[in-house]
């Protein structure tokens, strides 16, 4: 029996496929809905007997390989090696024959390799390593056990420039295949050295876990450098896809109907290391719709728990939005008490989260009940103000039963017609640009000029760091706020909404990755990102003037060389 035929009768298509995706049984077969369309009633059909796959709505089939392939984003060999190790068959060779084709490791395979050895590194060094012992201690004081960091294979990455690097290069990786991996950064000089440095390290798996990328955290906190970093985008590390722990947590999410969405890693450890394994968490992102879908292809229900602040507030209701308009049935699970999260709730006692689950109310109805918490008096002008922000999400809510249950409880809690709300709803707009964004913003590595935007909305009175002469900075898509920078204030009264709804998810996207409540971290990254700013628009006119330098050259205008060349000296000044 060859290597392929050998995986084939180890594996069990609905057991594999049923790790993406609840199945339930048909007849001699298994049905669930379709994970590559969206739709309401299942035609997506396995068979244990032909371990074959069909989807009677998209017409999308095949075998186990094939279906690996199409949820992962790989091509054969890479899904025969991800089958491989879930069968615990060791491929031989680097290339195989399949059908008529012949396939071989790539990129991709490379990728996986790299960040495998990272994380047996980071491991090694976590559980041996004399210098780990402060990383060691960290986690103990934060509660976890010697069985929850082996189950998340916790690492250390040591205080080096270039531990990693050497030790990959070693193993017969070039570099700018670990620049690629995101282990590794390339400076200004085409230079490269270790991504990760004194921290600790969270390996972040793909739904069959393997390691796709990192999230780490500094052990003590500096104002100088993130709390959280993580991997860069990869070929196959995709952060608004990606799930934090779900490799772990999918069986229990499919058994309790229910996937709770926290905020942190630290906070999915807690959960599980107290028995609650059905909760996962982003990996440096706002919740994004592919998740959202993701999470629903294992249960009917997410529960969202974010901290109890202004930007977990922010998150939430953004949280509530989208999945409303994706039409996910989502919950609120809420701390009470002195708890701002899962870690400190379960430390204190386990059973603050178990009530907190079990108390957990439909998403909507909660964002109602804390509004009306905040304008006790419900008079005429609070009761228009909740209104104004409850409509359009209700407006673009997808189910109509949803539509019309928040619409009863909007009534009941400001005490007015369902009729007076209904004839307002017909005049509101269900502004999606909203929701838009969050998914942009997720993809993408927010650019210097995005952070410098979201720490200035934040809090303006850091424009006065900014040098004179030097606010003339050119922000993509905010055109009026860039003018109020230019200005020396901002006042937010003035922005267009267009620019304010992107500049609270651009502050949202960036709190991600820095203490919004630490004024020496904000002051410290905001000199960080004006200087990094001029450096490259220094960079950038000396290019320019370089190349029309080359042009005058080339037509032997010595008068133009001589004026581009002062110019250039005025310039920099």
């Amino acid at each position: 029996m060859d290597e392929i035929e050998d995986i084939k009768h180890r594996l069990d298509i609905v057991e594999i496929i049923g790790s993406y995706l609840t199945l339930k049984k048909a007849g001699v077969n298994y049905k669930g809905l379709c994970p590559f369309h969206q739709e309401k009633s299942p035609s997506f059909l396995v068979s244990a007997e032909r371990q074959t796959f069909k989807c009677f709505g998209c017409g999308e089939g095949g075998d186990i390989f094939t279906f690996i392939e199409k949820m992962e984003g790989l091509d054969f060999f890479n899904a025969l090696k991800i089958l491989a190790d879930r069968a615990g068959v060791q491929l031989k060779q680097d290339k195989v024959s399949y059908g008529n084709s012949e396939y071989k490791a790539d990129k991709k395979t490379r990728l996986f390799e790299i960040n495998d050895w990272a994380k047996k590194v980071f491991v090694k060094l976590l559980s041996d390593h004399e210098k780990a012992q402060p990383a060691r201690k960290y986690l103990k004081k934060r509660g976890l056990s010697e069985e929850a960091i082996k189950n998340f294979e916790i690492g250390y990455a040591p205080v080096s420039w270039d531990f990693l690097l050497r030790f990959l290069k070693s193993k017969g990786y070039k570099e700018d295949e670990l620049f690629q991996a995101g282990v590794v950064v390339r400076n200004d000089r085409g230079g490269y050295y270790d991504r990760f440095r004194g921290r600790i390290m969270f390996p972040i798996s793909n739904v069959m876990g393997h390691v796709v990328g990192f999230t780490s955290r500094v052990l003590e906190d500096n104002p100088k450098e993130a709390k959280y970093l993580n991997s860069s985008e990869s070929a196959i590390y995709h952060k608004g896809e990606v799930l934090y722990g779900l490799d772990k947590a999918k069986m229990a999410i499919k058994e309790a109907d229910l996937a709770v969405f926290v905020e942190g890693q630290m906070d999915v450890i807690a959960c599980h290391q107290s028995g609650f394994k059905n909760v996962v968490a982003s990996s440096g992102t706002a919740v994004t719709e592919q998740q959202l879908r993701t999470l629903s292809r294992y249960a009917s229900v997410v529960g969202f728990s974010f901290d109890r602040d202004e930007a977990g507030e922010t998150a939430m209701k953004r949280a509530i939005t989208l999945a409303l308009q994706n039409d996910v049935s989502c919950k609120i699970v809420s701390l009470s008490g002195p708890y701002k999260d899962p870690d400190e709730a379960i430390k204190a006692d386990p059973k603050n989260w178990t009530r907190a689950v079990e108390q957990a109310k439909p998403a909507l109805e909660f964002w109602i009940d804390l509004l009306v918490r905040k304008n006790p008096d419900l008079s005429v002008i609070a009761k228009k103000k909740i209104a104004k922000e409850i409509l359009p999400v209700i407006k673009l809510t997808y189910s109509d039963i949803e539509k019309e249950s928040y619409l009863k409880y909007l009534s009941k809690r400001l005490s007015v017609s369902e009729q007076s709300l209904l004839d307002a709803l017909g005049k509101t707009k269900a502004d999606k640009r909203a929701t838009k964004e969050i998914e942009e913003i997720a993809k993408h590595e927010l650019s210097l000029s995005d952070r410098l935007a979201a720490l200035l909305w934040h809090d303006s009175k850091l424009i006065k760091r900014i040098p004179e002469g030097h606010k003339n900075i050119e922000f993509t898509d905010l055109k009026e706020f860039g003018a109020m920078v230019a200005d020396g204030f901002v006042n937010k009264e003035l922005a267009p909404q267009e620019e304010k709804s992107r500049l609270d998810q651009l502050v949202l996207a960036l709190s991600e990755n820095l203490e919004f409540d630490n004024p020496e971290a904000l002051q410290s990254e905001t000199d960080y990102l004006i200087k990094r700013i001029s450096q490259e628009e220094r960079e950038d006119l000396k290019n320019q003037f370089a190349s029309r330098i080359r042009q005058a050259e080339e037509d032997g205008n010595k008068e133009k060389i001589k004026e581009l060349l002062a110019e250039y000296a005025r310039l920099i000044k």
